[in-house]
């Protein structure tokens, strides 16, 4: 999926950067422009930013469960990310993908199936 037009970013771009950001000892915060940089992209109309924000914790996730990543790592890095994106629409995205999430995982246990990630 495109996250960002302007510099032709898809989620998976998103993915292999994260992959390489929280490997590193002592990681940044995997922000948009972080990410961006890791890349080698500029944001140009920043349009895409809180889109890039939902699809950056969706992503830590998903590596964190697969263990791509270091789940501990993931999870401290979410917890940041979520603080800095309190009372931004990227913090509503967030909200919303992870209720949609969470009704996701209780319908398919309800139905006795695995809940996708």
């Amino acid at each position: 999926m495109i996250i960002c037009s302007c510099a032709v970013i898809t989620d998976l771009d998103i993915e292999r950067a994260l992959i390489e950001i929280l490997d590193t000892p002592d990681a940044p915060l995997p922000t948009p422009g972080v990410v961006y940089k890791q890349l080698q992209k500029k944001m140009v109309c920043c349009g895409c930013s809180a889109l890039a924000v939902e699809t950056i914790y969706n992503k830590m996730e998903k590596l964190a469960e697969t263990g791509v990543v270091c789940p501990y790592a993931c999870a401290c890095a979410q917890g940041r990310l979520l603080k800095c994106a309190d009372g931004t629409h990227a913090m509503r995205l967030i909200e919303n993908a992870m209720a949609n999430r969470g009704s996701s995982r209780r319908s398919a246990t309800a139905n006795g199936e695995l809940a996708p990630a």
